[in-house]
């Protein structure tokens, strides 16, 4: 039978930290050659999900089983209180060592590191007489990861030749893509003696995150050897850049090779069918979850209760999310914009409320889709108090979308005036979506007078104009729907001679046969 010490490495190794935890809390092992291996196991795992007080605790064990001088130990509670953003206990611990290996120096210059600090690391690298590869690379990645990739570019070029690893390559490779310079990234990639599969992962996500999909796509193809997380990055980059159909492709094209989905692999299907509105190819992916066996995760979860809402399937997207023992903000806002969005205002402001009472509090999104389910549903006064709420609650400065929300709003109501005054006022230049929903209102109440206003501060002026002429139509049928021929004309001419030009439409055509054998 597994002892309590082996069963606590082995969830451990599985990336069970919650549960190793728990195991130790239960039933803790009493030999103290046991707990020299367990706790800095446990510490790791502390680190991993931020539990100081659970850190501590161990820490307090370890002084009281007198293995807190343990080079092992001692290393490990470095890198808690690092990673929990305590970097005073992290120095104390490292002061107090009586020995001390290269890796517990890297452990306090990482630390240094990941908490902005860069002048003490510099310090500290100083001093290390025996540095390593390691040594380098924490250098070299928290000058990027702090914004500074002339100095870690430095630190790269003075790396040792016969220390200049792959990951040293890497690091500063990853760095130029973290911090949005991709040039630099795809001069230093090209000139790598040889890649791992991180390196080129991070380069075809740092070309999707700048939205070129087209370098992402060639950056993949040059790939020999492919593994679950370069395909991964793929799919999520098409996802994430509104390529859903490519989404999918990838993602099946992936099981043909033999890949089994994995959490990140289904949370970006999910997203993809979501945007394609395609509740079939979403109940796919589902079953292939429940079929894989694959770990119900917050992506996931969230994944499947945005997918059920975006497709209509409120039925479904309710069940799972009330299911769900925790819930982030992205899951909440899911569940509110569905509603809303498929006509079910009152239910999105009571979810909002409910919201309103957990310990996860609403964000700018939050405020966006509550105030479009008021806006749908004729929830004047609502609105009003929830856009109040954002900066007087909870210290959230409106932006442009939501004084769009809110111009809506009251323009629905009839009230097309107060939009006026609002936009005339508000911190934010207006943008074509909000001259559109003041129009739009105008339109609906057939008021004229508004309307020559919004003509008269300028948004007809050359500078101004958009390229989409849905506003000069619509200003043409409000002054023709008063017979005010004369300027529905005017707004004709307008068009004319600007040459502007109608937005093309296009059609969403709905997956059929050729995702059929998608999962």
């Amino acid at each position: 039978m597994q002892s309590s010490a082996g069963l606590i490495r082995s969830f451990i190794s599985q990336g069970s930290h919650k549960e190793a935890l728990l195991l130790y809390s239960k039933v803790r092992p009493e030999k103290t050659h046991q707990l020299v291996e367990v706790i800095p196991l446990l510490l790791k795992a502390c680190a991993s999900l931020c539990l100081l007080h659970h850190g501590k605790t161990l820490h307090a064990e370890s002084i009281k089983n007198g293995i807190d001088s343990n080079v092992f130990a001692g290393t490990t509670l470095i890198n808690m209180y690092s990673k929990c953003h305590v970097i005073f206990d992290s120095r104390k611990v490292f002061d107090g060592m009586p020995d001390r290996n290269v890796i517990t120096w890297n452990a306090m210059i990482g630390g240094y590191s990941r908490n902005g600090d860069m002048g003490s690391a510099s310090f500290l690298f100083q001093q290390v007489n025996n540095r390593t590869s390691v040594t380098w690379s924490e250098m070299v990645n928290g000058f990027s990861k702090n914004g500074d990739t002339v100095s870690a570019r430095r630190f790269f070029d003075q790396t040792p030749l016969e220390m200049r690893s792959v990951v040293t390559w890497t690091v500063m490779v990853d760095g130029y893509v973290s911090n949005g310079e991709m040039e630099s990234a795809r001069t230093l990639f090209e000139q790598m003696p040889e890649r791992n599969f991180f390196v080129w992962s991070s380069m075809i996500s740092g070309y999707y995150k700048n939205g070129l999909m087209q370098e992402a796509k060639s950056i993949f193809d040059k790939i020999s050897v492919r593994n679950l997380v370069i395909w991964n990055a793929l799919i999520s980059g098409y996802a994430q850049n509104g390529f859903s159909e490519e989404a999918l492709k990838a993602f099946q094209r992936m099981q043909d090779e033999g890949f089994k989905p994995d959490e990140f692999s289904v949370a970006s299907a999910l997203s993809a069918c979501a945007q394609l509105g395609s509740l079939d190819c979403g109940k796919r992916v589902h079953d292939l979850i429940k079929r894989n066996g694959i770990k119900l995760n917050q992506f996931v979860v969230n994944g499947l209760v945005d997918m059920y809402a975006k497709c209509g399937d409120i039925s479904n997207a309710k069940r799972i999310f009330e299911r769900m023992s925790s819930r982030n903000d992205v899951c909440w806002n899911a569940m509110i914009t569905g509603l809303a969005v498929h006509g079910r205002s009152r239910e999105a402001l009571e979810l909002f409320s409910q919201m309103e009472e957990s310990s996860e509090k609403p964000n700018s999104v939050s405020f966006l889709s509550v105030l479009s389910a008021c806006a749908r549903g004729g929830f004047t006064d609502e609105g009003l108090q929830i856009f109040s709420k954002m900066k007087e609650k909870y210290g959230l400065e409106p932006g442009i979308e939501h004084y769009g929300c809110l111009v809506d709003l009251l323009g629905r109501a009839g009230r097309v005036n107060d939009p006026y005054d609002l936009i005339k006022t508000m911190p934010v230049k207006p943008d074509d979506a909000v001259w559109g929903a003041l129009l739009g209102a105008c339109r609906i109440h057939s008021d004229t007078k508004i309307a020559e206003k919004v003509e008269e501060v300028g948004l007809l002026d050359q500078n101004q104009r958009a390229d989409d002429d849905a506003h000069y139509v619509i200003l043409s049928n409000i002054y023709a729907a008063s017979d005010g021929w004369e300027n529905a004309e005017k707004m004709r001419v307008i068009m004319a001679k600007g040459g502007t030009q109608k937005t093309a439409g296009r059609s969403s055509v709905m997956l059929g046969e050729h995702y059929s054998s998608l999962v």
